[in-house]
């Protein structure tokens, strides 16, 4: 109840032991940090988008990492995939490419709709290892030495 009444300031000061006016000085930088963030993330974007050389497949991954992928009427990363001419792999790989850039790789950012949850991607590539391709890195790593 106590939430609906206080504001901001009063919630920050009883949350942090402060007076109104550090309360304040707290939210005000915290905002400032949140702008930076999100003005470094738009340039990071804005530079991978210019530097593409497949723009079409960035722009509909970006799209379906910000969870704006219903919008476009898909049904799934396959279709997506099978209307740009790529594979639903490459696809998926900058869909997981332009969520991490957006999350900061923070488990808590996973809005996709097609995709697996962001949690369950360890287990996925463990079992994506195959005896064979494990023997093909054993052999490589021993070319390497």
């Amino acid at each position: 109840m106590a939430s609906e009444i206080d504001t901001d300031d009063e919630i920050a000061a009883d949350r942090y032991g402060v007076g109104l006016r550090v309360a304040r000085m707290i939210l005000a930088d915290r905002e400032a940090h949140q702008r930076r963030c999100e003005a470094m993330i738009l340039g990071r974007v804005l530079g991978l988008l210019l530097a593409s050389r497949n723009l079409p497949v960035m722009v509909h991954a970006l799209a379906m990492a910000a969870g704006l992928d219903q919008l476009n009427g898909a049904h799934s990363e396959a279709e997506v995939a099978r209307k740009l001419g790529v594979t639903r792999a490459l696809l998926s790989h900058y869909v997981v490419g332009w969520r991490d850039l957006l999350s900061g790789k923070a488990f808590s950012f996973d809005i996709t709709k097609f995709r697996k949850a962001n949690h369950t991607r360890a287990a996925y590539a463990e079992t994506a290892k195959s005896p064979l391709l494990a023997a093909k890195e054993r052999i490589r790593n021993t070319l390497k030495v």
